[in-house]
């Protein structure tokens, strides 16, 4: 606020701004003096134990150390990067779906003559859709070898 708009003086007050980095009292709390003597040195850092009140020693617990999971990436082969194409591709998918839909006449027959990659938006997890990926083609076989039985077999078991 320098210029005309500024009403009356104004003052650079640096020299009274606390602190080693001349940090605002708002954002480091260690520079305050009316502060508790255990914040003035206060990193924002959480100990990774406690200490114990019988001994007077710091006791490191495990659990509260910090550690990194970093996966294991050996034979990735996708790139760390998305391509600035990719737009263009999900639009190019998405009219090509689309198109199906109106020729075939329903997402349903569509989605027969479509391959999963290709199609776009991707189909919604439904509790059928779960089931087919999860079980339906096990059942289908079992029940092509005769593991389930027909109908009659079942009547004549209850009579």
């Amino acid at each position: 606020a320098y210029g005309q708009r500024k009403i009356g003086p104004f003052n650079i007050e640096k020299h009274k701004w606390p602190g080693q980095n001349r940090e605002f009292p708002e954002l480091s709390p260690k520079w305050h003096k009316e502060n508790p003597e255990q914040l003035h040195r206060y990193t924002g850092a959480h100990d990774e134990g406690y200490v114990d009140p019988v001994t007077g020693e710091f006791v490191v617990v495990p659990e509260m150390q910090a550690k990194l999971v970093v996966p294991n990436l050996e034979g990735f082969k996708l790139k760390p990067y998305v391509s600035y194409r990719t737009d263009v591709e999900i639009e190019k998918r998405r009219r090509i779906y689309e198109a199906k839909v109106r020729e075939k006449g329903s997402k349903a027959l569509a989605d027969l003559y479509t391959l999963e990659d290709q199609r776009w938006p991707p189909p919604k997890m439904d509790a059928e859709t779960l089931f087919e990926l999860s079980y339906g083609e096990q059942i289908r076989q079992a029940y092509k070898e005769g593991k389930y039985g027909t109908v009659e077999d079942k009547k004549d078991e209850k009579s």
